[in-house]
């Protein structure tokens, strides 16, 4: 049949069983999106920012689930502290990043060199061709699956609304699981060699599973000295989260993320700082129901609360704790204005749950039961 390449796209993807696509509106990505909606009867929402779109879709890979976020390949630019990061995890499901270019920039506020820029980021990608455009969506998931990493697809925005010849596939979709792997789940200084190692291998077609891993320490007692004072403070919360019935815990590259490690257990994936939100989300979508975001208020404050965005347009009854230092504790103690996690929070006060002694383990459990009992968003905030 002879149908545009937005539809054929819009096809290829459904065809696949892709069911976690996030999109922030661009031309290309938007007629593909619109495609997708219609002829899946689907309604999914927008995103504002190609961050939090690309780590939900990115946690819904690890989490067995094919997905996929449209943009233009200025919002790669804007999604790469994300997408960098995503390259140093072994994905479970295809995660195919469409980027859209307007090699014209008759769309854009400049024409941008794409292709130079995915490379220079060292993240794997594929030219598509007009004609080929369904293949080239299907092949991008294989080769994705196959290498273990993200890929990109990079796609000429205007020719989506060309009309090509399209045979579908009957014979695309198919199942994936999760299992916990925090050495290529948890994106940390403590794994960063090993993580560099397995990247390298894979983009050199090598074998990563034979690269030694890392030996798991225990937390807090085997940490080191500079660190160990900083997740200690935490200790309480994480004991309760300890035996708490957590589907999915996600956090960020900080103190609190080394409660990944035994014999706490609780938290399954990290990525950039401030992701923990956004990764929530995607953990959610790909069927986990009890999912936790853990993060500090630096992360929050820089990227987190875009997520909070996202959770509620998808109206995702995640639970976010924020440990609030008022603190960058991870990167020197630089003091932060205690006004600002107030202004960003006053939009949220119908599900803020407020914890004023986070070392007191009876309000620590009065609290996390509140939260952990609630069917809707709910946001701890632990006044350290």
């Amino acid at each position: 049949m002879k149908i545009k390449v937005h539809q054929a796209i819009a096809y290829a993807l459904i065809d696949l069983g892709v069911e976690v696509l996030t999109h922030v509106p661009g031309y290309g990505g938007s007629e593909v999106f619109q495609s997708y909606n219609e002829l899946s009867m689907k309604k999914l929402p927008l995103s504002f920012h190609e961050e939090p779109a690309y780590s939900i879709a990115h946690s819904a890979s690890i989490c067995g689930k094919r997905s996929a976020v449209l943009i233009k390949a200025q919002g790669l630019a804007k999604a790469a502290n994300a997408a960098v990061d995503s390259l140093y995890t072994n994905i479970n499901a295809g995660f195919v990043s469409l980027i859209f270019d307007d090699k014209e920039g008759s769309h854009s506020d400049n024409i941008m060199e794409t292709e130079q820029f995915v490379s220079g980021i060292s993240f794997p990608y594929h030219l598509s061709e007009k004609e080929n455009i369904y293949n080239d969506v299907v092949y991008a998931f294989f080769t994705s699956e196959k290498s273990k990493l993200p890929l990109a697809l990079i796609i000429d925005s205007s020719i989506v609304n060309d009309e090509i010849e399209l045979e579908r596939r009957t014979d695309l979709k198919k199942k994936f699981s999760y299992k916990r792997d925090i050495a290529n789940h948890v994106v940390h200084p403590m794994f960063a060699e090993y993580q560099y190692n397995v990247f390298c291998a894979k983009r050199e077609g090598k074998d990563s599973a034979l690269i030694p891993r890392p030996k798991l320490i225990n937390v807090p007692n085997d940490l080191p000295e500079r660190t160990k004072g900083a997740a200690q403070k935490y200790q309480p919360i994480f004991d309760y989260l300890k035996n708490a019935k957590i589907d999915f815990a996600t956090g960020d590259t900080s103190s609190s993320s080394a409660y990944s490690l035994p014999p706490y257990n609780v938290i399954n994936l990290v990525t950039h700082i401030g992701g923990s939100v956004s990764l929530a989300i995607g953990a959610y979508l790909s069927g986990f129901k009890n999912v936790w975001a853990l993060t500090g208020d630096f992360g929050f404050i820089s990227a987190g609360h875009l997520g909070l965005i996202e959770a509620i347009q998808r109206e995702t009854p995640i639970k976010v704790v924020i440990f609030y230092n008022k603190l960058a504790s991870a990167t020197g103690g630089q003091t932060i204005n205690k006004t600002l996690m107030r202004r960003l929070l006053a939009g949220y006060e119908s599900y803020l749950v407020h914890l004023s002694n986070p070392n007191d383990p009876f309000e620590v459990a009065e609290k996390l039961d509140e939260v952990s009992k609630s069917d809707t968003l709910k946001i701890l905030l632990a006044d350290y």
